[in-house]
């Protein structure tokens, strides 16, 4: 073979990102032959996993990439609205260079601009149509530098999209970048929506138990455990992580017996199940009542002859977990206070943006345009009427003044700070043996002036810096100061996947500021995540103000 084969061949392995992938391996195969391609491919990084042998490539950077291997059976047909089912046997050596489809939701949109998401966290251009979605959706990704028999600590990130949408493909969610500093990542695909939440009576008695999702993800872990060690990973050290709704789906597992052992650390970024209003938990016969109510009449086996398209089209989007089924899921709180969660160390905290799409007391601004102004007198009944009888304390420790507008962002901050500071109380209390780091973070995203302006630090905009990774899916001017913060961030997770504890140094043995448990005797305290990163201790008048409130 001629090195200007070689590299077309080399080129083929290790670009494959988004639609050029079969492009890029068709040229390739052109050019050398099917013969020499089916026999080069056998030099490509293969493993030995449950169903069969794989091959994926090796990326730009040394990374050993593999994507789209499945983990369970299609969830179609008569599998719809059951448990996970396990993967069936392939023939041959499997191709693992690309995502598998994601799973069945309504297809993605940038609203026209107006979201502050852009391609980087979206599934654009997906659809059934394209065979890029499909209920043959349970799939998980590996990026990782180490070799078979190491034992790296392994990340398991559960994408968000408020469990009626995402995947584990978005380019936000990548490993390439932090399996670079030592630890082995997977990114896992899960049911959404209908598919994964559905808790159902119908008229013949046959019940549809919910929580689907939540064992899909379990299975995944399970997949991780029996064989992540091939990949150099340590499935004793297992660290899960997720945001939004993927934050939400951690702290289920932290919740459910059926999770025992198949983690040990958890980071839960941007939700906290202990305080929200938010419904992330239903008990069953609710949700039944409620499945009851939108699907009529309809029995299980006609809704599993139905085609995804016309499932869709019903409308109806559950997206809470329910107390029991095979899952055994409580509400968190409820775990914390029996003492019946799987123990674990955790890093658990948000972002400026989330009080305006959830858990903040001013009804102020919205997911799309978070406050940018106020007056003292709007400021002034915003405070009233989200704290009540609370509210002349409230206003006397952040006045108006000359800056209703800093007053009213200080008080909406600090009321999420203190959501995780109670949720990490009432961990603490149930077993303190297991610390809680608490984060807050605040630094804009490099945008246009207006989209900067307008969005500010929104909800998801931090997964970038935990992962290292400076996207280039959407053009962003990257600076210093985020190649800094995410070098910082990101190696607080490594440490903390690796020993349970995030302090220590960075990836280039620059001592990292000091981040301390939350302790519930002192004032509430947490690490800011701004533009630059600081330990933060809140004014002991406002911290016993929200610590009371909270209780």
């Amino acid at each position: 073979m001629t090195k200007k084969k070689m590299a077309a061949l080399l080129c083929a392995m290790t670009f494959v990102y988004g639609g050029q992938a079969g492009q890029v391996y068709a040229e390739a195969v052109a050019d050398i032959g099917l013969t020499a391609f089916s026999a080069a491919r056998q030099t490509a990084p293969q493993v030995i996993v449950t169903g069969g042998r794989i091959f994926g490539y090796v990326d730009e950077q040394g990374v050993s990439t593999f994507k789209g291997i499945p983990f369970a059976a299609s969830t179609a047909g008569k599998n719809r609205f059951r448990p996970p089912q396990p993967v069936e046997p392939w023939q041959g050596v499997k191709d693992c260079t690309s995502f598998g489809p994601i799973a069945v939701q309504p297809e993605a949109s940038t609203l026209g601009g107006a979201s502050p998401w852009t391609e980087e966290y979206l599934d654009l251009g997906m659809n059934l149509e394209n065979g890029k979605m499909s209920e043959d959706c349970l799939s998980l990704n590996v990026w990782t530098k180490a070799r078979p028999g190491e034992k790296r600590p392994v990340i398991v990130y559960i994408h968000g999209g408020a469990n009626m949408s995402g995947s584990s493909q978005n380019d936000v969610y990548t490993g390439q970048d932090i399996s670079q500093k030592g630890v082995v990542y997977v990114s896992i695909n899960y049911r959404v929506g209908i598919f994964g939440f559905l808790a159902y009576r119908d008229k013949t008695g046959e019940e549809a138990s919910g929580n689907y999702a939540l064992m899909d993800q379990i299975a995944a872990l399970r997949w991780v455990q029996e064989n992540i060690a091939s990949f150099g990973g340590d499935p004793g050290n297992v660290t899960i992580m997720g945001q939004s709704a993927g934050s939400t789906n951690v702290q289920n597992l932290i919740a459910s017996p059926a999770a025992a052992g198949l983690f040990q650390k958890a980071v839960a970024l941007s939700f906290n199940n202990v305080t929200t209003d938010y419904p992330v938990f239903m008990e069953p016969e609710k949700a039944k009542a409620e499945a009851g109510k939108a699907l009529g009449e309809r029995t299980l086996e006609e809704l599993r002859s139905m085609s995804a398209k016309e499932i869709l089209s019903l409308g109806y989007t559950p997206t809470a977990v329910v107390r029991g089924t095979e899952t055994e899921s409580v509400p968190l709180p409820e775990a914390f206070a029996t003492g019946r969660w799987n123990r674990v160390s955790m890093i658990w905290g948000g972002v400026a943006g989330d009080p305006y799409i959830f858990d903040g007391v001013l009804s102020l601004g919205n997911a799309f345009e978070p406050l940018n102004s106020i007056s003292d007198a709007d400021y002034v009944g915003a405070v009233r009427k989200g704290l009540g009888a609370e509210a002349g304390k409230a206003l006397s420790l952040y006045p108006a003044g000359k800056d209703a507008l800093g007053a009213a962002r200080a008080v909406n901050n600090d009321y999420l700070i203190s959501s995780y500071f109670e949720a990490a109380r009432q961990k603490d209390s149930s077993d303190g043996n297991f610390k809680t780091y608490i984060y807050f973070y605040d630094h804009v995203l490099p945008d246009t002036p207006e989209r900067k302006a307008k969005n500010g630090a929104f909800h998801t905009s931090d997964v970038n810096y935990w992962l290292n990774h400076y996207t280039k899916a959407y053009p962003r001017n990257w600076t210093e100061a985020d190649y800094a913060l995410g070098e910082a961030m990101s190696s607080y997770l490594v440490n903390f996947a690796s020993t349970g504890n995030p302090n220590g140094r960075d990836h280039y043995g620059k001592k990292l500021p000091l981040w301390k448990a939350a302790d519930a005797s002192k004032d509430i305290a947490f690490l800011h995540l701004g533009d630059k990163v600081r330990w933060e201790e809140m004014d002991h008048g406002k911290s016993e103000f929200w610590k009371k409130h909270r209780k």
